[in-house]
């Protein structure tokens, strides 16, 4: 389990901090695209960490929210949110929430469980028949860092590896791409850096604090991105982001 100083990291970056204001920026766009305007959607947060996302997504309808870590509940609780439980999905009776959710996002979570087939056939189970799965998982086997190792990643993934899974776990690919791209060659060089020069005894993550003006900046390359993500498959970059909707075969 994520310890809980790199939680308490993310809870203390996660409202300001480029990367995840990019992440909700694009979930935002891509709950516009294929809900429209709908508010009253029952949404399920897997892995939803210290909330912020969780917390985001409540003006699109009602979420819950579930994580392995009761430190990431507490931290959930304290922004408001009152219907998140500890929870492994990959232990859940599907009955008990079957066909319950519009929408189920899983955001950076996937690759942190054994099982990654088995946690997707319950996310299945919990999707209601004309629901949406959005995924987010890390790409490229070669960018396996110090920084997958503080979080305890079991994995990043090849594009054709996420799409065959989601196929074998009984979804159909609505779309997919990459995403992150713009400055995906200095996070690679950053992360290569790391890996020759800079292994500690304790991994930690790489998030870097930046100036306001830089982190204003990348905010707005994440914008663009997701503008282009929208409109056409980005063939590269250091996250993959999935769409899916159940098999109905």
């Amino acid at each position: 389990m994520v310890t809980s100083k790199e939680i308490e990291k993310m809870a203390s970056m996660e409202d300001e901090y480029w990367w995840h204001i990019g992440k909700r920026y694009l979930v935002n766009s891509l709950i516009e695209r294929h809900f429209g305007n709908k508010k009253n959607l029952n949404i399920l947060d897997v892995g939803c960490g210290t909330g912020a996302l969780a917390h985001f997504l409540t003006k699109f309808g009602d979420v819950t929210g579930f994580d392995m870590s009761p430190d990431a509940i507490e931290f959930c609780k304290h922004k408001g949110l009152s219907n998140v439980f500890v929870q492994d999905v990959s232990k859940l009776e599907g009955e008990k929430h079957a066909r319950k959710f519009n929408l189920i996002v899983a955001l950076d979570v996937l690759e942190h469980v054994q099982d990654d087939i088995l946690v997707m056939q319950k996310i299945r189970e919990m999707l209601s028949d004309d629901g949406l799965f959005f995924v987010n998982v890390p790409a490229h086997k070669f960018l396996w860092s110090e920084h997958d190792e503080a979080l305890e990643h079991k994995r990043r993934y090849h594009r054709l590896e996420l799409t065959k899974k989601l196929n074998d776990a009984g979804f159909k690919i609505v779309s997919n791409s990459y995403f992150v791209t713009v400055i995906s060659p200095l996070i690679i060089l950053y992360r290569a850096w790391g890996n020759i020069f800079g292994k500690s005894a304790y991994p930690k993550t790489s998030y870097v604090l930046l100036p306001k003006m830089l982190n204003d900046f990348l905010v707005t390359l994440l914008k663009i991105e997701t503008w282009i993500l929208l409109k056409t498959f980005i063939p590269f970059g250091v996250t993959l982001n999935v769409v899916a909707r159940k098999n109905k075969v």
